[in-house]
């Protein structure tokens, strides 16, 4: 495998783990609130979960992120590799605001573009 496959490999964790997170947030908003009680009796909460499709989507897209992460931890430094996963702070609120129409503010564009530079600044020192 090329380092421009292991790339585009990372890239693709970085994109099933955002869409899972999004459609895990989608799935809990059909199953509603959870509260004290319902941890302590979880039986209708795991009723609820085990039966809603949206969720049952959220969980493969977890395992073909974790598979992806596994190979890309098998061909990259973690120093290098984990700070790449911030990418996630920045398609999150991407398709948190295009696809569930959540208030994405100023200062959370200023910090998308703070995130974004950081991990480039971090990403390139770690190259050859």
């Amino acid at each position: 495998m090329s380092e421009l496959t292991t790339w585009a490999v990372l890239f693709g964790v970085v994109l099933t783990a955002a869409s899972a997170h999004v459609l895990l947030k989608v799935g809990m908003d059909q199953v509603g609130m959870i509260d004290f009680k319902q941890v302590l009796d979880p039986w209708d909460v795991i009723t609820s979960v085990i039966t809603t499709p949206v969720l049952l989507l959220a969980g493969p897209l977890y395992g073909v992120s974790f598979i992806g992460w596994a190979v890309v931890l098998s061909r990259f430094e973690l120093s290098l590799a984990y700070p790449a996963l911030a990418a996630t702070y920045i398609l999150i609120p991407l398709f948190a605001w295009l696809g569930l129409n959540e208030t994405v503010t100023r200062e959370h564009w200023a910090g998308i573009v703070v995130v974004t530079i950081g991990t480039g600044i971090i990403v390139r020192a770690g190259l050859p």
